[in-house]
């Protein structure tokens, strides 16, 4: 919400949260639906089912401008593509197939520096700020104009909830990672509604045996018909339903999840639990990329939104089937152009074309986004994101959590010379009164965090049994 309705809305009753939630909820369509957003979404639209030649003839115009811009407005990117060798007239005449001629842009760098990688044409007063879920451990921070943010939201109209047959126009749910129920409130209910948007939003911090009822309550009373939100929040919700033999009494449209890898037997949960298909989305909050699931159950990379490439070790790109790291190249935000960015993420090109006659929109086989195991605390609550740990702690480099029994948490950092005792203390209240009450935390410095081969790490770690999982979720049962 915004910050004049956050620093009163832990302290008013949930009818007047709701009203603070409607009144944001205001703003923010205007804010993602207005300007020229239809236009927007009716050129996806028309591109849904173009040639490849047409929608290639569009992303090279699209990399050209946005190649120029950057050159022209970022001079992060104008030194570093100058060094190299390149002139404003060489990105001029750019296509596609040019593009990793480029630099790499490191994920550190933006991590560090998210101000320099600001376009300086554009005013910083009409810009937008969030945070990333820091598949690195710590958030980076994203900026986009708004007419940007809207070209979002019109591609996921378009091709997440249009191929899901649905659209973010109907009552819909959503399980994220706002801070909706303040610890006084903590025993519920877990749901805050957005009249103005007919949306009823779900903590994700309080799923566990206990809660199930509360979470069914708010989707029965507003039977939404469209399901969103943080793919492994609703296969817990899901598989929690399940055990207690609880179901919905409506049947909803569709299920759009995002944040974490919905495999095929989190899908099979869901379905069973809610009803409906569930359909996956993948995303960065830096607007550089977007992959939706058509009616044929394969993921679709949204080229006209951003150019992906797959990249061995060596910056070199793998044929269809084989594993390599994701590298980015937005085309639709004009004031954090992101080029060449190394997001992080692991992937693999599909090596067959899929039914749907989409041939312009490569197919991922396979994606590896965060690698991160669920916590789960000793009244049986479970989750996965804990992204909002380090958000605004600049003395914070990298973070990690270590679950080492069902009552302790480990949180491991990398950090700066500044930090201090007040980070400590901002690292506990956030864990503790925000997500997992009797929890105790420990606070480790670490001069590096272990990575895998491909320089990924895990950003939750849980060593806890199968038996000391099923015994917290049964006392959380209790």
């Amino acid at each position: 919400m915004g910050h004049p309705l956050e620093r009163f809305y832990p302290y008013v009753p949930v009818w007047a949260q709701n009203l603070g939630i409607t009144l944001y909820g205001c703003m923010y369509r205007r804010e993602r639906l207005g300007g020229r957003f239809n236009e927007h979404a009716r050129g996806f639209l028309e591109r849904d089912r173009c040639s490849t030649q047409e929608m290639q003839a569009y992303v090279d115009g699209r990399l050209r401008s946005m190649l120029t811009l950057a050159f022209d407005h970022v001079p992060y990117y104008r030194d570093k593509w100058q060094a190299a060798g390149f002139t404003r007239a060489d990105l001029a005449e750019f296509r596609q197939s040019d593009v990793s001629r480029l630099p790499l842009t490191p994920k550190e760098d933006v991590r560090k520096n998210p101000e320099g990688f600001l376009a300086n044409n554009i005013a910083k007063r009409k810009l937008h700020r969030y945070y990333s879920s820091g598949s690195t451990g710590t958030p980076i921070q994203a900026i986009y104009s708004t007419d940007a943010h809207r070209q979002f939201f019109a591609a996921r109209e378009v091709r997440s909830f249009g191929w899901a047959g649905s659209s973010m126009s109907v009552p819909r749910s959503m399980i994220g990672g706002r801070m909706i129920l303040p610890s006084a409130q903590s025993r519920g209910p877990v749901y805050r509604y957005n009249r103005a948007e007919r949306q009823v939003y779900f903590t994700a911090y309080h799923i566990s045996p206990r809660n199930v009822p509360s979470y069914l309550e708010g989707l029965n009373r507003y039977r939404p018909r469209l399901l969103t939100g943080y793919a492994y929040s609703h296969y817990l919700l899901a598989r929690l339903m399940l055990d207690q033999g609880l179901s919905l009494d409506y049947k909803p449209e569709a299920i759009i999840l995002s944040s974490e890898k919905l495999t095929p037997e989190m899908k099979a949960v869901i379905r069973r639990a809610f009803g409906a298909r569930a359909y996956e989305e993948y995303g960065a909050v830096e607007q550089c990329a977007l992959a939706t699931e058509c009616e044929h159950g394969n993921l679709h990379v949204n080229t006209d939104f951003g150019i992906v490439e797959i990249l061995d070790d060596e910056g070199n790109p793998v044929p269809p089937g084989v594993e390599g790291r994701l590298v980015c190249t937005g085309l639709i935000n004009d004031a954090q152009p992101l080029i060449r960015y190394d997001i992080g993420d692991i992937g693999a090109w599909s090596e067959n074309a899929c039914p749907c006659g989409r041939n312009q929109l490569p197919v991922l086989k396979d994606l590896v986004g965060r690698l991160e195991d669920a916590v789960i605390g000793p009244d049986g609550t479970e989750m996965v994101r804990f992204h909002g740990i380090f958000v605004g702690m600049p003395n914070v480099l990298e973070g990690q959590i270590v679950q080492q029994r069902i009552d302790l948490l480990r949180v491991r950092v990398v950090v700066t010379d500044g930090f201090g005792i007040e980070d400590e203390k901002t690292i506990r209240h956030r864990i503790t009164n925000e997500r997992l009450r009797g929890m105790n935390v420990e606070i480790e410095r670490v001069p590096e965090l272990e990575r895998t081969g491909r320089r990924k790490f895990r950003a939750v770690i849980s060593m806890l049994t199968p038996e000391q999982r099923s015994l917290a979720r049964a006392n959380g049962r209790g």
